[in-house]
């Protein structure tokens, strides 16, 4: 046991130690259960922590949401999503879970995951002739790394780190002449994990490929054989990936991928002299996340060692040339656009950007980890001349533009100085060097960059995930034991745009990267909060809450509300009829909501929606669907010139520009007198986003979405439609531009049997599943059709009474097939595209790669009994 230990120890603190600094450092600053405190910060909060539940609930017992969402937004594909996101095998820890406790979940999976990564970085520094207690410090400094530590909760990023030495290690082996199966297997499984991260690996193969055969190979011979063999053992790690590669490349290109930058431009992304600040230990704050430098931080001693590779003799020119090309394309990939493109799949990331500089810091270590062997003695009084004179003209740059960086302060010039020198020293002893003192450097080290780091973060409460998680829980599952049938549910409160897919419900809320262009579109057009990523059902009224299914409705009580983030008011749920309260909601029914499939008129087929009037787009919607004309439900409300207080109006026209004057209160008041039975919704232009001004009427603040890319609507129906409103607004910034600010009126009574005379022609859903639906409608007229709301997608394969039908698409998004008068049998089933290709695909580079192993087998064995 003592000798086991002995020999394994080096390995075992690599994996231990950066998971016992990240929890120690976390245990510190209160993270449950050390604290009321979580680990949810930034997109772990708003994003990931709801995809993990949704997982949790598909391993559980619900496999086909693999494959498609009815609560991805509206519906939509889930394969991509989870290819994206949910397929590190890390995540299956959450069903160890309860659903509101996934927060503790993510703790652990940070920790392993962090962990894993500093073992296969020592792991790969043991394989290359790195001893001791020097195999834990590269594995720390990998591991707590700048890169990983500005994303450490981009979870689904941190399987590619982890992989990144096994494959490296792994190609070398095939280089060498020996078995492939290594590579094959550990580079498929990054390119199943997560693609995006599995593309920047396969990039960084092809230079590291070229880097080792220019470096290594003697002969013409050499180089080709070892190359071809490359070439096709990558192949077969696709080929075996292709059952996730495909269906996703299909759904990227329904997606995200139809933001793919079109126009390159040949320049410099920020002044190159700018990447030397991230050279400085914790040399990052929250600013750098939109829009920063890349993160590359590996330690003073890596950062000396890689300057050490190209002064030491142990290496041929071939090899130091070969490396330095390397080295510069990778430094021009973190500033110059085009290169950042190409490792980002042509697109711009949306925040966290240079995303690909884990492989840079990999490289990084890797010279140092060539190089330090070779050092037994002190180095030459020459090359510390080098380094005195390189490292000096870095910190002299970066402390003359210090005011440049908002990220670094004297304090981080003096911590990585410190450790500059202290390295210095350790390289400068002779061979009785102690290994410990290099070990001590990089603990220091990366342990204040961890802590720098990690303080620029803000994060979320456990209690306030728990608490909105568990009663939010509770509230849909009341609604499913009341009904268990396929509708949606909407709600006056919300803690992200991913709620129903953390309570299991149908709702109309998604943040996605792979979310489908044509449902923000919509949402913009009907006057609700969206941008690229993200929709939200926020501001709805009683003809969208009616078109799209919303027949169940969560407001919190007056004692929870208190506690419960406000979505914004719903005024006219009042129409609503409740069916049950809890201590937590009051759980209201729509008397006049559509079910998820109803009869309309052909004419909606016609209907083409228009930017900016999402309520006429909402009254074209109705009419065209009893096919119908007439004047629009909602009709403007001319509102008298209004009350300014500090402010002063710099414009003309009829959107006014508000600049305030003076030290304040900045308002801007409108007042109206409503009528009785009327609805009154206001529409504000996108200018208004991103807090722009606070609203409040007669008191009351109105919550206003945070972000939001087209005209809005906002409820403004008075609770007392007797009083006289106030809409006051008050200026947050210097100056606001009320775009498209508007006062609309609609008649409560001739909406409302509207919407009852559609809602005659629902379909009857037999049954349904996560991939599936089968229900029966009935068609009374020639020039009707089955109108869903359900989007239409390339894996819906839809029957009408047993035969294969092609549906249309109405609005820009819905599928709705024309039928004959009668009763019909509707029958829709998901398949994700290209998922059976993707299989035969895999399949037969799984034959493959078997061949290619019993070949090798042979090889080996034939070779064994020869040098016998």
């Amino acid at each position: 046991m003592r000798q086991r230990w002995l020999k394994n120890y080096p390995l075992i603190l690599s994996f231990l130690l950066p998971g016992l600094l990240v929890g120690l450092y976390f245990a510190i600053r209160g993270t449950f259960p050390f604290g009321s405190s979580s680990v949810l910060t930034v997109d772990l909060g708003q994003q990931y922590i709801d995809f993990f539940a949704y997982l949790r609930q598909t391993l559980l017992g619900h496999p086909g949401q693999l494959f498609y969402a009815f609560n991805k937004a509206l519906g939509g594909d889930m394969y991509g999503v989870f290819a994206y996101y949910l397929l590190s095998p890390f995540n299956w820890l959450v069903v160890l879970f309860p659903a509101d406790m996934l927060d503790v979940a993510a703790f652990l999976i940070t920790v392993l995951k962090i962990s894993t990564i500093g073992f296969t970085m020592g792991w790969y520094a043991k394989r290359h002739a790195i001893h001791g207690m020097m195999i834990p410090a590269f594995g720390l400094a990998y591991a707590l790394s700048g890169w990983l530590l500005a994303n450490s909760f981009n979870l689904m990023w941190l399987d590619a780190a982890m992989l990144l030495p096994l494959i490296i290690d792994s190609v070398e082996i095939l280089f060498k002449g020996g078995r492939v199966m290594a590579y094959i297997g550990w580079l498929a499984a990054a390119l199943i994990i997560n693609f995006y991260t599995g593309y920047m690996i396969a990039l960084f193969l092809i230079l590291y490929a070229i880097y080792w055969l220019i470096a290594h190979t003697s002969t013409w011979q050499h180089f080709w054989r070892s190359g071809l063999r490359f070439v096709g053992a990558s192949g077969l790690a696709g080929m075996i990936s292709a059952v996730v590669l495909l269906p996703t490349w299909f759904q990227l290109s329904q997606s995200k991928g139809t933001y793919t930058v079109a126009t390159i431009r040949w320049r410099f992304e920020y002044a190159p002299t700018r990447f030397l600040s991230k050279m400085l230990p914790g040399s990052f704050n929250f600013d750098q996340m939109p829009s920063g430098y890349p993160n590359y931080y590996i330690g003073a001693l890596g950062f000396v060692l890689v300057v050490l590779f190209f002064l030491s003799k142990s290496h041929p020119w071939r090899q130091k040339l070969a490396a330095a090309g390397v080295t510069i394309v990778l430094i021009l990939s973190c500033m110059l656009e085009p290169l950042d493109l190409l490792w980002h799949g042509f697109q711009f990331p949306v925040w966290y950007p240079y995303r690909f500089t884990f492989v840079l810091c990999f490289w990084f270590l890797s010279l140092g980890i060539a190089v330090l062997p070779h050092l037994q003695i002190g180095i030459p009084l020459q090359w510390l001349g080098v380094l005195l004179l390189v490292f000096g003209a870095i910190y002299i740059d970066v402390a003359a533009n210090l005011k440049h960086f908002s990220f670094l302060t004297v304090g981080h010039l003096l911590f990585g100085a410190g450790c500059l020198l202290l390295a210095f020293v350790w390289f400068s002893l002779d061979n009785r060097r102690p290994v410990w003192f290099g070990f001590a450097i990089v603990l220091i080290d990366l342990s204040g960059s961890l802590i720098l780091t990690l303080n620029q973060l803000a994060y979320l409460n456990h209690s306030d995930y728990h608490d909105y998680t568990a009663a939010l829980i509770r509230g849909t599952q009341t609604i499913q034991q009341h009904d268990p049938g396929l509708f949606r549910v909407g709600k006056t409160t919300i803690r992200t745009r991913n709620d129903p897919m953390t309570a299991n419900y149908l709702g109309a809320d998604q943040f996605n990267s792979m979310l489908e262009p044509a449902v923000p579109k919509f949402f913009g057009q009907l006057g609700q909060p969206e941008d690229d990523g993200s929709v939200a059902y926020t501001n709805g009224t009683l003809i969208t809450d009616s078109l799209l299914g919303m027949k169940y409705y969560l407001t919190p009580t007056k004692r929870a509300a208190k506690k419960l983030p406000d979505a914004g008011q719903r005024p006219d749920l009042k129409w609503y009829r409740p069916i049950k309260t809890t201590p937590t909601w009051q759980i209201l029914r729509s008397p006049f909501a559509q079910s998820l499939g109803f009869v309309a008129d052909t004419d909606l087929l016609k209907q083409p929606l228009y930017s900016e009037t999402p309520l006429a787009n909402q009254s074209l919607i109705l009419q065209s669907a009893l096919g119908k004309s007439g004047n629009p439900y909602f009709t403007p409300t001319a509102l008298e010139a209004p009350q300014l207080t500090g402010v002063r109006r710099v414009s003309t026209g009829s959107a006014p520009t508000y600049a305030k004057v003076g030290q304040g209160p900045h308002h801007v008041t409108y007042r109206f007198k409503p009528i009785p039975c009327k609805i009154y919704v206001l529409t504000l232009g996108s200018q208004f986003a991103d807090h722009l001004v606070t609203l409040n009427q007669n008191g009351q603040t109105v919550t206003l979405p945070d972000s939001f890319n087209d005209t809005i609507t906002v409820n403004v129906t008075p609770r007392n439609p007797k009083a006289e409103q106030v809409l006051r607004f008050r200026l947050n910034k210097k100056d606001a531009w009320f775009e498209n600010f508007d006062l609309y009126q609609a008649d409560a009574k001739q909406v409302i049997n509207d919407l009852k005379k559609l809602q005659t022609g629902s379909w009857h859903v037999i049954q349904h599943t996560a991939t599936t639906v089968e229900a029966t409608i009935n068609i009374l007229h020639d020039h009707q059709m089955l109108q869903t709301t359900i989007p239409t997608a390339p894996g819906w394969h839809v029957k009408v009474d047993n035969r294969p039908v092609t549906v249309k698409k109405s609005l820009g998004i819905f599928m709705a097939m024309p039928l004959k008068p009668g009763q019909h049998v509707i029958t829709m089933r998901y398949i994700p595209p290209l998922l059976g290709w993707g299989a035969v695909i895999t399949v037969t580079g799984l034959c493959l790669t078997a061949c290619w192993y019993v070949v090798d087998k042979r090889r080996f064995s034939q070779h064994l009994v020869s040098r016998r």
